[in-house]
């Protein structure tokens, strides 16, 4: 017996030696890793072997090489700072060359964000509106169309204006990139929406939590990238046409972009676009609301001229709009305003039978203008430089309801904005950090009452004439090793603005105010494996007060409401922290992202109030309720979470869900205009053919309880409930898209609309989209 175990075991051996013998393990893999399409080298790529210990980096020249390795079927993985991650199977026999051609990670995001695309937040939580979800949102405003985006709502005004609310903040603490360039307009107001065409963009991408490390004071709660797509490198010309009809204020939207390049001159492209809206009175479920129309003319144009080391291009955008305000929201008296505030529907001499085109006053008319020139230069043995120079002019007038013989209530803002970025980004340090460098400034002019900045005529505006001067300084460096990114940075700003006005009994008066302080992050993205990856970062960030929080002493017209600033306000600075855990699968996705924000000296408006009782003010224009900015510590703190499962091949079923908590914590107070609870459910068929799908959603909003006595003016709506049914189909070179939101006209009041004073909010919609490609 032991004889037959001897020879087994010895045979065993002798098999194991055979094939030990005849693998070869002596095998090499090289390669060069490169950008797609302009072929660049990405040095400091990090290369490893999936399941094994076995990794090494890109070198200077973007190459990479395995010695000693056994043959057989490998997994190679090749990851770099700010590109997708690349899977490549190998069968590796002897010697073995695999190139890698990466892509960015955000696409094109070089032309929206100043930074440049491979540089951008990996750390923080993002959601990102592209493809089918932001087609269907095609004809409504920015506002609307990020509402997809989980963690994102709106403060609206009315049911035409609306403006983005990331984790329950808005206004100067989101930070808007159209087109990389900050947009800077009157954005202090509740209902100043984003003077930014969406059509422009290609993808919407949003940045949650502080980052104003990369982009200067203000980006508190977040940043909005919208972000066209890159200019052509073909000579071939080719666009879309995008129509959309919507049947409530029977709105009609049009626009359109063709682009190409020319063959006599390789590098050059161009692009043209333009848009135009027009609709009348909106309904709710049993009324149409008078002087709720809007009309919109916008255009841009883009021309680029690139080569491999070295770049320019140049974007000029003009946005030109008239906004109606609802008529019953401008009152002639307190006792009027209370039983307008009271009563559950508005008065009927705001209620017309039939609805109508005009838009009379109150009403907003804006225009706003963006030129944008940036260039690029790559540098050997130093790295790529960017620089960025813009200038903005924003024109904003209010119309109120003239009183009596007085026709000239009106608000008039003039801002002009010049902002300009060199940026450094260098070449991979020691194989391993990658990072950049910039130094930015801006100087802006706003004129309220005169044509000349240092000499203001009327002690009736809202706002003085001011100018603002900022400087920033920063570096962010990034260390990739396998599975895990490392980002961290740091950014020192200035900022001095002078305010030129004029007191109620005419005397000049000229402020000047001095902030400065630092912003910090740090942050890591940890990769488990294919399904499973962790975001967490810890920011820093500052935001000094706006003049309107400073100064105002009077009524804003589109907020319908009275305004009084404090002088002595004084920056907010911010603690943030976020955590992102994503999970894959074929079937199975989820994302979930607890977040927590600590705000010193938080500016906000609130309600004034005397003895437990809330106040109006009655003047020349009529009765608006007042509203005091005020500093207190705040506590922010949430979860964003999203979830989708694919049931079968054709049916997928998608969870949406986001809570706010914000508290005074000084007080120990809840604060006031918090979102409220929202869950977002879809179920989606896809016929897997020229693209046809139909989907059913339904939007279940709460009620906002976490509210003080005697804190606003109305006590907060009830919960409501909203279906909404989507289909679309692709036909050859055409898109079609069919939408009927609050498919059974439900009656409802949003907590967040401003308007929920005086009116319900919009009733059944339905809307026809077509999209047709050349």
């Amino acid at each position: 017996m032991k004889s037959i175990y001897l020879i087994f075991t010895l045979l065993i051996f002798t098999w194991f030696s055979a094939n030990a013998q005849s693998q070869n393990c002596n095998c090499s893999l090289k390669g060069v890793v490169h950008e797609k399409d302009i072929h660049q080298v990405v040095p400091g790529a990090v290369i490893y072997i999936k399941g094994t210990n076995i990794s090494t980096f890109a070198d200077a020249k973007g190459k990479y090489a395995f010695k000693n390795l056994c043959q057989g079927k490998y997994i190679l993985i090749c990851q770099a700072v700010g590109f997708q991650k690349v899977e490549i199977p190998v069968n590796l026999s002897n010697e073995h060359e695999e190139d890698f051609s990466l892509e960015d990670k955000d696409e094109h995001l070089q032309e929206v964000v100043v930074s440049g695309k491979k540089m951008e937040n990996v750390t923080q939580a993002k959601g990102i509106l592209e493809g089918e979800a932001l087609d269907q949102t095609r004809g409504q405003n920015l506002g609307e169309s990020l509402k997809g985006i989980t963690g994102v709502t709106t403060l609206q005004t009315g049911s035409s204006i609306s403006k983005p609310i990331i984790h329950g903040m808005h206004s100067n603490r989101v930070l808007i990139l159209n087109n990389g360039i900050r947009q800077e307009g009157q954005q202090w107001g509740s209902e100043h929406a984003p003077e930014i065409d969406p059509f422009v963009a290609k993808k919407l991408t949003v940045i949650k939590g502080a980052a104003g490390v990369r982009y200067g004071s203000d980006a508190i709660a977040g940043v909005i990238m919208v972000e066209p797509a890159p200019l052509p490198d073909s000579v071939n010309i080719h666009g879309e046409i995008n129509t959309a009809g919507f049947l409530n204020g029977r709105m009609g939207v049009v626009s359109g972009i063709a682009e190409g390049g020319l063959s006599a001159i390789k590098g050059l492209a161009w692009r043209v676009q333009g848009t135009y809206k027009r609709g009348g009175d909106l309904k709710t479920a049993n009324y149409y609301m008078a002087n709720t129309g809007v009309q919109e003319r916008n255009f841009s144009v883009a021309l680029g001229y690139n080569k491999v080391h070295y770049g320019t291009e140049m974007f000029f955008s003009y946005f030109d709009t008239q906004l109606g305000i609802f008529a019953g929201s401008h009152i002639g008296n307190t006792t009027d305003l209370q039983n307008a505030i009271n009563n559950p529907q508005p008065n009927e001499a705001y209620t017309p039978t039939e609805p109508s085109y005009n838009i009379n006053r109150p009403n907003q008319d804006l225009a706003h203008h963006l030129l944008k020139l940036k260039s690029f230069a790559i540098v050997d043995n130093l790295g790529k430089f960017t620089l960025t120079l813009a200038r903005q002019y924003d024109w904003r007038l209010e119309y109120d309801v003239p009183r009596g013989n007085r026709n000239l209530n009106t608000l008039n803002f003039k801002l002009t904005t010049y902002t300009g970025e060199l940026l450094l980004e260098h070449k991979p340090l020691f194989n391993k950090i990658a990072g950049s460098i910039g130094i930015s400034g801006m100087y802006q002019e706003n004129l309220s009452s005169s044509y000349e900045l240092k000499k203001p005529l009327v002690n009736t505006v809202l706002i003085p004439n001011y100018q603002v001067s900022t400087g920033g300084l920063f570096i962010i460096e990034r260390y990739l090793k396998n599975r895990w990114e490392f980002e961290t940075g740091l950014r020192y700003d200035f900022r001095n603005a002078q305010a030129y006005g004029l007191t109620f009994n005419n005397q000049a008066y000229n402020n000047s105010f001095d902030f400065n302080n630092f912003s910090a992050t740090a942050g890591t993205t940890y990769t488990l494996n294919e399904h499973f990856d962790f975001k967490f970062n810890a920011a820093l960030a500052w935001r000094a007060p706006n003049m309107n929080e400073l100064f105002s002493d009077g009524i804003h017209h589109g907020a319908a409401a009275y305004e009084k600033g404090n002088i002595n306000l004084q920056p907010e600075v911010a603690h943030n922290l976020n955590f992102t855990a994503n999970y894959t699968s074929n079937k199975f996705n989820l994302e979930v992202s607890p977040y927590l924000n600590f705000i010193d000296d938080f500016i906000y408006l609130k309600p004034r109030s005397e003895n437990g009782v809330l106040q109006t003010v009655l003047t020349v224009r009529g009765a608006f309720p007042a509203f005091d900015y005020t500093q207190v510590n705040a506590r922010f703190a949430g979860l964003d979470l999203s979830a989708s499962y694919q049931i079968t091949k054709k049916i997928a079923i998608t969870e949406k869900y986001s809570m706010v908590r914000a508290k005074d914590v000084l007080n120990n107070q809840y604060m006031v205009n918090i979102p409220s609870d929202r869950l977002e459910s879809t179920l989606k068929y896809d016929f897997k053919k020229r693209g046809a799908f139909i989907s059913i959603s339904n939007s279940l909003v709460a009620k906002q309880t976490r509210i003080e006595t005697n804190s606003d003016f109305l006590a907060p709506p009830p919960a409501y409930s909203l279906w909404k049914a989507d289909a679309g189909i692709s036909i050859k070179k055409v898109n079609v898209g069919l939408s009927v939101s609050n498919i059974f006209n439900v009656a409802y009041r949003e907590y967040l609309n401003r308007f929920r004073y005086f009116t319900d909010d919009l009733g059944r919609n339905i809307s026809l989209r077509l999209k047709y490609s050349f």
